[in-house]
């Protein structure tokens, strides 16, 4: 019964330790594009306030995402048209030709980490882009 509880306690304080530190993506994101973090970063303050654990969650999964859905653009799934549709289509409210500017400038060679500075829904962007992938692929 001492060994359960041990293993239980031992599980608890490892989510809480983990859910307290920034995200492996947000600290590359962070170390990388401080601009991009901060779009991010403050997007999640507006969201939340000062519920600062789900500001935390939102920048990890915020950064999460965008790594994953830029890794799956540059590698593995390599349709840019479905990129660029789900990102104006989850763009914040009126930034659609902003972010567009910042996807030309991408494009025209500018610094890869410029790219985090768009203002969207990450998480949506990735959830759209794989989608739509996958149907693409299945007709």
């Amino acid at each position: 019964m001492k060994k359960k509880i041990s293993v239980v306690i031992f599980i608890m304080l490892a989510v809480m330790l983990s859910a307290t530190d920034l995200s492996p993506s947000a600290l590359v994101i962070q170390k990388n594009s401080i601009a991009g973090y901060n779009v991010i970063k403050s997007a999640a303050i507006v969201e939340w306030g000062t519920d600062h654990g789900m500001v935390l969650y939102t920048i990890n999964t915020q950064c999460d995402s965008s790594m994953n859905v830029l890794d799956l653009v540059l590698t593995e799934y390599n349709n840019f048209s479905i990129f660029v549709d789900a990102v104006v289509y989850w763009s914040a409210s009126g930034m659609e030709l902003y972010n567009m500017t910042i996807i030309e400038s991408w494009l025209g060679g500018e610094d890869y980490y410029t790219i985090f500075t768009i203002r969207c829904d990450w998480c949506m962007v990735e959830y759209e882009y794989k989608n739509q992938v996958a149907s693409a692929g299945s007709y």
